[in-house]
This record gives C-alpha cells, structure tokens and sequence, in this order.
C-alpha cells in the first residue's frame, strides 16, 4: 500500500515521535535520523491515517476525546449545566431526551420511542432541572417539547422554532397559530378553569408568551352557539381571563396580556354539528406591536 494511505497506530506512531519523548528505547542510528529531522510532537493513543503528508485521526483513545461543547442559549451564554443533564440522561436510560434553553425557558426536547416514555421522561427530565441549583435558579418554566416516533403533530415544535429565530413578530404570532393547530385549549363545559388534561397546550403557549415580550398578546376566547349571546360574552371573558392568570403565574409580564371574549360573535364555522362547535369554541392569540 502507498505511503501515503499506510495505517498506524498511536501505541507505535511515528518512531520519531515515540523517540524524542525519551520513554522508549534507543532509537537506530536510521531512527535518529529521522529524530533529528522532525519536530517532536505529543500524540494520544489512537488509530491515525498517514494522508499526504498529515496525519489524520481516525480512531482516538477515549480517555483523549474531548467533552462535548457546552449548550449555549440564543442570548450567547453558555448553559454548562444543561449539557451535564443532557449527558445524565443519556446514561440513565432515555438517550432521546434534549435541552433547549433561552430567556427562562427550558424546551425538553428529543423523539420517545412513545407516548408513555414521552411522559415518563419529561418528568425524569423536569426533576432534573428543577434539582439542579443552576437550572432551578435560571429555569422560571419547563415545557414537554419532545416528539413522538411515527406521530407528525409535536406540539412544542412552535416554541422550539421560535427559540432559534429572531423573535420577530411575525415569528411569535407563526409559533402561537402552529401550536394551536396542533392542540387548543378546552374547557370543560360551562366552566372557565383549566383541566390538566390543558396543561401541556398551556405551558406551550406560556412558553411563547414569555419569549414573546417585546409585543402585545390578547387572549381570545370564543364559545358555539348554544346558550344566550349574554351567557357565552361572560363565559368567554372568564375563559380568557384563567388563561392569563395561568401565564402571570409562570413568569409572563401582565402588562403584554389582555384578555378578552367574544362569546359567539365570531364563528369560523357556520355549520350546527358537534365538530362544527368544537371549531367555533376555540383560543386564540393575537400579537400587536407595543
């Protein structure tokens, strides 16, 4: 084979180099020569290739591989302790599981292998966050950003793209409509509290809101039809209403919040059938500049 692909090892790397660290033998008097021609360099025990000239490493000693680059969130500071969690989860059983983090918020993120793991390790997730003094004292809202092997609908993947944009306002309103598409936010009927079965659309929402300062956000809330127009007007307020004392709970600034009901007033489906409803009776965010 020719030189210039010839395989070595790191144990016998260029005897050059073996013996100008003074750890081997004497070196031959044809050895010496090529001593005295070279540059001593330190090299790691490995599996290197010899390719025009430059050796190129192929296989590294794994005690010399170097660890992995801290994460670092959209303001340009590192987040050293999210990578510590990120590596302990990986040597606890979920290798799927990731971080993302900007301005307070920690997206977890990764695709489970199902639902069911999805759940089990946020909260392995979440626990670790809230345990670690670093994370719990930058960390102000976790969010279930992860995505389910053979399901297309992620309902985090609006706020974890906007965590890697620009926050414009077009991008917040996008990361809103997204998220929403994916999952609204339900009532129970005839009630205005938030069930936990609404938690995850919620912190999602909660996610964006808190990225989302620089902008107005109004809280819409919309009913069907049956009852009176009077009944679904207050019906609505008081659904917009638990919403935003959701988000001031968890960190959103209530000046940037206004809520608001429109009861029926503003169908997008003019049908009378159960799904019909169900469209008409929705959230919605709206994003204005301040």
């Amino acid at each position: 084979m020719a030189l210039a692909m010839r395989m070595v090892t790191g144990a016998a790397a260029v005897l050059a180099l073996a013996a100008c660290s003074g750890q081997d033998s004497a070196p031959t008097a044809q050895q010496a020569t090529s001593v005295a021609e070279a540059d001593c360099i330190p090299i790691s025990d490995g599996t290197y290739q010899i390719r025009n000239g430059k050796i190129l490493v192929m296989r590294a000693d794994a005690s010399s591989r170097p660890e992995p680059a801290p994460i670092t969130d959209m303001s340009g500071q590192p987040v050293g302790w999210a990578a510590k969690l990120e590596q302990s989860f990986a040597t606890t059983g979920y290798p799927w599981l990731g971080l993302q983090v900007r301005d307070g918020v920690a997206a977890v993120v990764g695709t489970a292998p199902g639902l069911a793991a999805r759940d089990v390790s946020f909260l392995t997730a979440k626990a670790a966050i809230q345990n670690d003094p670093e994370g719990a004292e930058k960390v102000g809202l976790i969010v279930n950003a992860m995505a389910v092997e053979g399901r297309e609908d992620t309902l985090g993947a609006g706020l974890t793209r906007l965590m890697n944009s620009d926050l414009t306002l077009n991008d917040c309103q996008d990361a809103f409509n997204q998220t929403l598409r994916v999952d609204d936010i339900d009532f129970p009927v005839n009630m205005a509290v938030l069930n936990a079965a609404e938690l995850p659309v919620a912190d999602t929402a909660t996610g964006i809101a808190r990225l989302c300062t620089a902008y107005n956000i109004e809280i819409a809330e919309h009913t069907d039809s049956r009852g009176s127009d009077s009944y679904n007007l207050q019906l609505s307020r008081q659904r917009a209403e638990a919403i935003r004392a959701y988000m001031i709970e968890r960190g959103v600034d209530e000046a940037v919040l206004t809520a608001k009901g429109y009861g029926e007033s503003q169908p997008v489906d003019s049908g009378t059938s159960a799904a019909a409803r169900d469209r008409n009776e929705r959230t919605e965010f709206i994003v204005t500049p301040r």
